[in-house]
């Protein structure tokens, strides 16, 4: 017999993706009807529960909710995977190497695989032999939810991302948000070398490799030293298990056992941890002493905890005291102050960062210097990242390479002096004057861009194409009345002369926002305007969203949540965020569909339901004529449109230029006559 899936009323919103309160409204409008809505089974403490068979089949009779694929779903909602977390968790990974589904074993063979998978009970077998009463019961429900998560991977991850509401205290106290572990992560690729080995020492944590490998390309290769497993707590054999389904995804990352050679190693690190969730300020910094004083002499580290430990003044003398002796090892390179609400549980607790380098005993203290960085009053983006880690590169090097660094976020400080001094380590940002003079590489840069500016206008301001076109009546004869007219996508669809693709549900945490690496990402929000503004890497979407469809050039991207809308994606080659989904022609020629009617009628239709959308087909004698007349038009509205953008950068260059005064724009006389003298 299977285990009963139960569902909370939040967990019911999330799947029928409708804010919390429409299920409150559900629940009161649906008494004494034919339909009401579910009693629920049973309290947790205040929480009702529902049985999620029940829920599913209401939704279904209903036609309530925003989510077409809520049966399939409902096992991702179910609370059975947070109240058996270790036991479930170790099933997906069990699942992942069997390669079948766990219900065609019995509780005695799936036992017999675990022990052959894990002979030395570093991850999984005690999880599973303590749950062998319920494995008959709870196998249905695991292979349910790799269904619904099209993997075991993304299954886990799902489980592991959903913390929050999970009774994991330990992983969810200690929790980081995604831009804090994407700056650790690529602080830690900045140090790496070519034969670098990486290794998260976050005391029964993998947040930060779990970033790291995300960041990494598909085909670079990866040498990943798993953790010591002693088996004595859970949060290190879930780490070894997370590691180990990592791992099994890529060939190209390499697991690699513990080393006292001279192999460089990285480690990244975070503190307070899920094996110690003390954020005292000295407990912390005992902590990274004990890591500092361990590491080899070739070895780095990367390591945020809160910025009382690391940067803050203090008046706790131990903390001082601990904190200088670390500093006075001169391992300690880069320091930097994180803004608030990186650290989730305490969102008002800003971080702190330290980058910790290879022995330099051979330099004296006075000599030494540190990197310092106050990112406290800015969001931490792609760009204040990317622009953090190129100062720190920089930083890295030597004289030369310091000097043709434009530094943006850097200053300098020398360990000894903030060894001695009483105040923080990170000098506050102080208010700049805008200043007009620049040097004279600044100003030959201006010229470069000036004239690259002016030479791409140029050339862009050639004739364009007239559109010498007319619009005449038909003769009512010739009128194709058979195929005019007006269809709907629930019939188009039933025909086959539509498909309409799934999209995929994302995890926040995966995607950037930028679409410049990766495959972009369409979200609903990016309809309006026509261009996706987010993107995943092409490792992460490979390993964790394997089944997550791509679009083809031509495609239809959609979204019935908050009003229809709808656009075409020219290019093809992206992904699509759920609730948006594909729609996509099976047979342009002949069928009457051309992508860009279709995208104007769905966001003037008015239904919320998208089968009910009504669309126009063009007559087979006009298809040909309105394909070639869409398409000059597009290619004129792409011409104009870059135009104007090299029209604005060119402004904003001569502005920056003019108030260097150390440059001058020459005007042709006959410009200065056109242009009257008010004008902006």
């Amino acid at each position: 017999m299977n285990a009963q899936e139960l569902i909370s009323l939040p967990d019911i919103a999330r799947l029928a993706n409708v804010q919390r309160p429409v299920v409150s409204v559900w629940r009161t409008r649906s008494r004494g009807t034919d339909f009401p809505f579910p009693d629920s089974k049973l309290k947790s403490g205040a929480q009702e529960l529902f049985v999620s068979e029940e829920i599913v089949q209401w939704l279904q009779v209903t036609g309530r909710g925003n989510n077409p694929e809520f049966k399939e779903d409902s096992a991702s909602y179910a609370t059975l995977g947070r109240e058996n977390f270790p036991l479930v968790t170790s099933l997906l990974s069990l699942q992942q190497f069997l390669g079948r589904p766990l219900s065609q074993f019995s509780p005695i063979e799936l036992l017999d695989a675990a022990d052959e998978l894990d002979p030395d009970d570093e991850c999984l077998y005690s999880e599973i032999e303590a749950g062998h009463d319920k494995l008959a019961s709870i196998v249905g429900y695991v292979d349910k939810l790799i269904d619904a998560s099209y993997g075991a991977l993304p299954a886990f991850e799902s489980l592991f991302n959903d913390r929050f509401r999970a009774n994991e205290i330990a992983i969810s106290r200690t929790a980081l948000s995604g831009p804090a572990r994407r700056l650790v992560a690529q602080c830690a690729l900045e140090l790496a070398g070519p034969d670098s080995v990486f290794h998260e020492a976050t005391p029964g944590g993998s947040d930060l490799i779990y970033a790291l490998m995300q960041l990494v390309e598909e085909s670079a290769s990866l040498q990943i030293q798993l953790p010591s497993a002693t088996g004595e707590r859970d949060t290190s054999r879930l780490t070894v298990r997370r590691l180990k389904m990592l791992l099994a995804t890529n060939e190209s990352f390499i697991a690699s056992t513990p080393s006292h050679g001279i192999k460089p190693i990285i480690h990244l690190a975070q503190f307070p941890s899920p094996e110690m969730q003390d954020d005292d300020p000295l407990a912390v910094l005992q902590a990274i002493d004990d890591l500092v004083l361990e590491l080899g002499p070739s070895h780095s580290a990367i390591v945020i905890a809160p910025a009382n430990a690391l940067v803050n003044a203090t008046d706790h003398k131990e903390v001082a005291n601990v904190r200088a002796s670390i500093l006075r090892m001169g391992r300690v390179r880069a320091a930097a102050l994180l803004p608030q609400g990186h650290f989730l549980f305490k969102p008002r607790i800003p971080l702190g960062l330290w980058v910790i380098g290879p022995d330099t005993s051979d330099a004296p203290l006075a000599e030494r210097r540190i990197m310092l960085a106050d990112l406290s009053g800015l969001p931490l983006d792609d760009n204040v990242t990317d622009d953090f880690v190129a100062d720190l590169a920089a930083s890295l090097m030597e004289l030369h390479g310091l000097r043709a660094h434009s530094f943006r976020f850097a200053r300098w400080g020398r360990t000894s002096r903030i060894i001695a001094s009483s105040q923080g380590l990170i000098p506050r940002n102080r208010v700049k004057r805008l200043h007009t003079h620049a040097d004279a590489a600044s100003l030959a840069e201006h010229q470069v861009e000036f004239e690259k500016l002016l030479t791409a206008l140029n050339e862009s301001s050639v004739a364009r194409p007239q559109l010498n076109w007319e619009l005449q009546l038909r003769e009512s004869e010739a009128q194709p009345v058979e195929t005019s007219g007006l269809r709907t996508l629930g019939e188009l669809v039933s025909q086959g002369q539509l498909r309409v693709l799934p999209g995929t549900r994302f995890n926040k945490d995966s995607l950037r926002a930028t679409v410049q690496h990766g495959i972009g990402v369409w979200n609903s929000e990016d309809i309006q305007s026509e261009q996706p503004t987010a993107s995943i890497s092409y490792f992460n979407l490979a390993q964790a969203y394997g089944r997550a469809v791509i679009t083809e050039p031509g495609d239809i991207v959609f979204s019935s949540s908050g009003g229809p809308a709808a656009t075409v994606d020219v290019e093809g080659s992206k992904a699509v965020n759920f609730p948006v989904r594909i729609l996509r022609i099976n047979s342009t020629a002949g069928s009457g569909l051309h992508p860009q009617v279709l995208a104007q009628d769905i966001t003037n239709a008015e239904s919320a339901n998208w089968r009910q959308w009504a669309v126009r087909k063009i007559p087979p004698n006009s298809y040909e004529a309105m394909r070639r007349a869409l398409q000059l038009i597009d290619e004129e509205r792409q011409h104009a449109t870059s135009r104007i953008e090299l029209l604005n950068s060119l402004s904003s260059q001569i502005t920056s230029a003019l108030l260097s005064d150390g440059l001058e724009i020459l005007v042709p006389e006959r410009l200065r006559k056109d242009v009257p003298s008010g004008t902006n």
